[in-house]
């Protein structure tokens, strides 16, 4: 260690100059060493202070002060060279912005900044792509999260829609749930999984009126449908899948015949034929077949029996184009009411007892 009070070679004898030329040696080898600063400083002086855990220091430019460059005893003065190392300090970064992150990777546009308090910013081409806080990642600008195939020629991604009005969050659920379920929400961005079906065997008339269709594609839980919407419920519309007047979608998967016998309904059957000539059916419900027995006399005969012969029959007959003598009167024979089937007559009038034939024939069963 050497310091000397100045730099100058004062004239004097030869031992005095050699005196003096050594002290100034001796200052230069050792770096101005020493516990204190230098008494005789100049811009640029180098210093090892011993004092200060032999930390090399320069003084600055102008004099008036020296700066601390690191301690000679450590590798590198304690500098992270340029071909790296570790460090055992914290790297303090100024704050920068998207344009000129605080940290960038061979492109000046692209690296790391600090958005905000507790936010870090990723930056690419001088904008904010995501950044990181407390609450997650944010992926900004309808950015994509991408999941390459095998090879990574391919990905699959997810992204926000182009404009949200409030925002939201979905939470999983806990399981992956079981083969062949969905994922749905609660409306509170709760998801689960639920099962869906196609059946429509517990569709009857009490679940309809309480707005309740359980098994159903649709919603199991419906507003309730009064009975004049169900008016129009019937074998065709449910076979073909459509239910008009309906609260709930109008088309629904289509529903296979045997599937009707369970509907609770008080109309289990209806026929409108054409009783002239070779008889026919127009159309029916719940009618297999019908029977000409005789000039003015049907027998209708159910697809699906009655529960008993106790059930309402009501009836309607056209007018014949042979004028207003041709009206006549139906009956329905008592003796001849079944479960599985019934007889009516046409007469000509009320008092002839002859029958006839008639050009439209309706009949409708009502049973509790």
């Amino acid at each position: 260690m050497a310091q000397v009070g100045d730099y100058n070679i004062a004239n004097a004898s030869g031992a005095s100059v050699r005196s003096d030329l050594n002290a100034v040696f001796a200052a230069i080898k050792t770096l101005n060493s020493g516990g204190t600063d230098p008494s005789n400083t100049e811009a640029f002086m180098p210093y090892v202070d011993t004092a200060d855990n032999n930390n090399l220091k320069i003084r600055n430019s102008a004099n008036n002060g020296f700066t601390t460059i690191g301690p000679v005893n450590s590798a590198n003065l304690g500098l992270l060279p340029r071909t790296g190392g570790t460090m055992t300090g914290v790297l303090a970064l100024p704050s920068q912005s998207a344009g000129n992150p605080s940290i960038n990777f061979g492109d000046s546009t692209t690296g790391l900044f600090r958005k905000g308090s507790n936010q870090i910013g990723v930056a690419a081409s001088g904008t904010e792509q995501l950044f990181l806080d407390q609450n997650g990642v944010t992926l900004n600008l309808q950015n994509e999260i991408r999941f390459g195939d095998a090879n990574s020629s391919h990905y699959a991604a997810i992204k926000a829609p182009s404009t949200i009005s409030s925002n939201f969050t979905l939470t999983l659920p806990v399981n992956d749930g079981n083969n062949g379920e969905f994922l749905k929400t609660d409306g509170s961005g709760n998801l689960s999984f639920a099962s869906a079906t196609t059946s429509l065997n517990n569709l009857n008339a009490s679940n309809l009126t309480s707005g309740t269709v359980p098994n159903a594609r649709f919603p199991s839980t419906l507003p309730a449908v009064s009975g004049a919407n169900l008016t129009n419920l019937n074998a065709t519309r449910l076979t073909s899948g459509t239910i008009p007047n309906a609260r709930f979608p109008s088309t629904l998967p289509a529903v296979s015949g045997a599937a009707l016998t369970g509907i609770d309904g008080r109309i289990k059957a209806f026929i409108n034929l054409n009783g002239t000539g070779s008889i026919s059916i127009r159309q029916s419900f719940n009618v297999s077949s019908i029977t000409d027995n005789e000039t003015g006399g049907y027998q209708v005969n159910f697809s699906n029996n009655m529960s008993s012969s106790n059930y309402i029959i009501t009836h309607c007959i056209s007018q014949n184009n042979a004028g207003h003598n041709s009206h006549g009167c139906l009956y329905i024979v008592n003796s001849s009411i079944g479960t599985s089937s019934f007889k009516s007559r046409t007469f000509k009038d009320t008092s002839s007892g002859e029958t006839i034939d008639k050009v439209m024939v309706s009949f409708m069963v009502i049973q509790n």
